[in-house]
């Protein structure tokens, strides 16, 4: 189960990193429209260019600034919080406003599906906004008290997150005057066209899209953070090819490099999806969502299954985050049933009739990747993996710090033998 479970999380997390990455590079590629006045042409293979340099951007910057990277951290959230500020600000002061009926009682549907199935498929985009608040959990051997903080982290992720995007959503629906117009821009980007048609300034919409496009830069960066030492963990627990190799702490930089790395590779690679068929990329980028959630959802299941009781074994009265039998089973109960009515919806064609062009293949992503994940189990998988160790699990175990700290000696010891 744990093996099935964090390779699930681990793909989610290294298509969250294609996600987040060519977020990124479509900001930057729009800001490039605006600021040109539409002399700079969008392509795929430039988009790609830019996605590569904010991929390695951000590979370089997690590999020699994890000294600061609770800095960085703290710097993307408070400019998450500003960008989302400023746009709205600008937004409300500068454009012209449809009514509150059109805002809170006008229902649009065109995806040819009935009314609750095209809400329920409305979902993914915040779904999609709403995932990877479980990456602090990929850190908690780096913290000092990670059952207290970790859950606070996740909450704090969660409410900022669903505050500072409802705010925003409402900002642009009361801003949103010409639908036609910002559907067929030619940034690429609605989002990006509607605040030019609110500003009338190249200048602003050039410098808000790339206050927008940074947020998107922070995100990849964290998603790198995340998928690396997720494939560190798994390969320290031998549940990868070359194990020995990956699960390896660079004395100096005190970050598995290796990883690092190989999450730069599997994007780069994966990444060319996007010069082929829309379909395929975007397949690929929407399993992240589906994959993120089944990684969440398949414990808090087996939990429910096995009974909250067992948790009682690791729970003492100064344990954090404790929710007693019945409201945390019906939180469980809720969440799971959350992500199964979800993962089924997201897997439909987002309209009908469908064809060939217009199908999703997301399930076929999903299924593809669970053969593979299958034979790689049957074949090399259960004959060497070992599982994490309880005290990982708990947070008890000594932190990287400490664990570096003795390589670096042993280090020394080799190029000092006298000592």
């Amino acid at each position: 189960m744990s093996f099935a479970v964090g390779y699930i999380n681990i793909f989610g997390w290294l298509t969250l990193v294609t996600t987040e990455g060519f977020f990124a590079a479509q900001f930057i590629s729009a800001a490039c429209v605006v600021a040109s006045n539409g002399n700079y042409v969008v392509a795929a293979w430039k988009t790609y260019l830019i996605f590569m340099a904010v991929l390695t951007f951000g590979t370089l910057s997690m590999t020699f600034g994890n000294r600061i990277l609770g800095a960085w951290n703290n710097l993307a959230l408070y400019w998450s919080i500003l960008s989302v500020f400023v746009a709205s600000v600008v937004l409300l002061s500068t454009s012209d406003k449809t009514d509150p009926e059109f805002v809170f009682a006008t229902f649009a549907n065109e995806t040819g599906w009935n009314d609750g199935i095209a809400w329920i498929l409305g979902l993914l985009q915040s779904a999609l906004s709403l995932i990877g608040y479980d990456a602090v959990l990929h850190m908690t051997e780096e913290m000092p008290t990670p059952s207290r903080d970790a859950p606070l982290a996740m909450v704090y992720a969660v409410g900022v997150g669903g505050t500072t995007g409802t705010i925003f959503i409402l900002v642009m629906l009361f801003c949103l005057t010409d639908l036609s117009g910002i559907v067929a821009t030619s940034t690429g980007m609605p989002i990006v066209e509607l605040i030019l048609q609110a500003t009338g300034s190249r200048a602003g919409t050039t410098f808000l899209t790339l206050m927008l496009a940074i947020c998107f830069i922070h995100g990849t960066n964290g998603s790198i953070t995340s998928a690396s030492r997720l494939l560190y963990a798994m390969a320290r627990d031998k549940g990868t090819l070359y194990h020995d190799y990956f699960s390896h702490i660079h004395p100096r930089w005190e970050v598995p490099i290796r990883t690092i790395v190989l999450t730069w590779v599997f994007n780069a690679i994966f990444g060319l999806l996007y010069l082929g068929p829309t379909v395929a990329f975007n397949a690929f980028i929407s399993s992240c969502t589906i994959l993120l959630n089944m990684s969440y959802a398949i414990p808090v299941a087996t939990l429910i299954i096995r009974g909250r009781d067992t948790l009682t074994r690791f729970q003492s009265a100064d344990t954090p985050w404790r929710f007693g039998k019945v409201r945390g089973l019906i939180i469980n109960y809720v969440a799971v049933l959350y992500v199964f009515i979800t993962s089924i919806f997201f897997c439909f064609p987002p309209v009908l009739p469908v064809d060939a062009s217009l199908m999703n293949y997301v399930s076929a992503v999903i299924g593809i990747f669970a053969i593979f994940l299958t034979g790689y189990w049957v074949f090399y998988g259960k004959k060497t993996f070992q599982g994490p160790d309880l005290d990982v699990i708990l947070g008890e175990r000594p932190d990287l710090a400490e664990a570096t700290d003795e390589l670096a000696m042993e280090e020394k010891k080799v190029e000092s033998p006298t000592e």
